[in-house]
């Protein structure tokens, strides 16, 4: 499985920059983020200890700009009717999923490994508490990892990238803005059990904690548990698709 998940990796993140497609996002994300940092964000009015002006806009930005780069991912494989060649090829169903999935989270690594200039300017300028800065770059490469792996499952719906582009967007909305806290005391709700629950099924509150410098288990199981439910969603719909 490991091979065959290097292989499909390096096949489809080379696809990237054949089709210049890996390009314009690093470009377009580059352009976005530091426009959003420095007058969204009023970067020069704050007395940035956690670059939180860089980082509070991100999960916007990957939700509208990584769609784009799992809308095709199995979407072309249907429309061009190569799903069914490359589900007979001597890889199992989990490597292909995982190596897909690789390819778009390794591309978003590299998109916020271009704001390191950005960390680094700064900590010489005024002193930053790395670790904060670290514990905030783990929260969007795992918020990036979510919505990889979301638009991987609904481009295995979909035949059409256009399609799979929106509906990835609409379906990252719904996670990031469920807020079960405000239903809960909309229903007034005092269970102690209940209360937790909804506390830890929201996203906002996950990311915000680690931007703030609050590293729990709690928001790094939310993230990764987001990510494995829908990898095993695309192996799921993989193996109906092939049945």
């Amino acid at each position: 499985m490991f091979q065959g998940t290097l292989t499909v990796l390096g096949k489809e993140f080379g696809s990237y920059f054949k089709t210049r497609l890996g390009y314009f996002i690093l470009f377009i994300y580059a352009v976005v983020a530091m426009a959003s940092t420095f007058y969204g964000g009023s970067y020069f009015q704050l007395a940035e200890r956690s670059l939180y002006s860089f980082f509070s806009f991100q999960p916007e930005i990957f939700i509208l700009l990584v769609p784009a780069l799992t809308m095709k991912l199995w979407a072309d494989e249907r429309r061009y009717g190569t799903l069914e060649l490359i589900l007979s090829q001597p890889v199992g169903y989990p490597a292909l999923v995982l190596g897909k999935f690789l390819a778009a989270w390794l591309l978003c690594g590299l998109m916020l490994a271009m704001s390191f200039p950005l960390w680094m300017t700064t900590g010489l300028l005024s002193g930053l508490d790395n670790l904060n800065v670290l514990y905030s770059y783990l929260g969007c490469w795992l918020i990036a990892g979510a919505v990889c792996a979301i638009g991987c499952v609904v481009s295995s719906f979909n035949s059409n990238p256009i399609a799979a582009y929106l509906l990835t967007v609409f379906c990252c909305w719904i996670v990031k803005l469920a807020n079960f806290d405000y239903l809960i005391r909309k229903l007034n709700v005092s269970n102690e059990l209940f209360i937790r629950i909804s506390q830890s099924l929201n996203f906002d509150r996950h990311f915000e904690n680690l931007i703030l410098g609050q590293l729990t288990w709690s928001g790094l199981t939310y993230y990764i548990t987001l990510i494995l439910a829908a990898l095993w969603l695309n192996v799921v719909s993989v193996e109906y698709k092939r049945s």
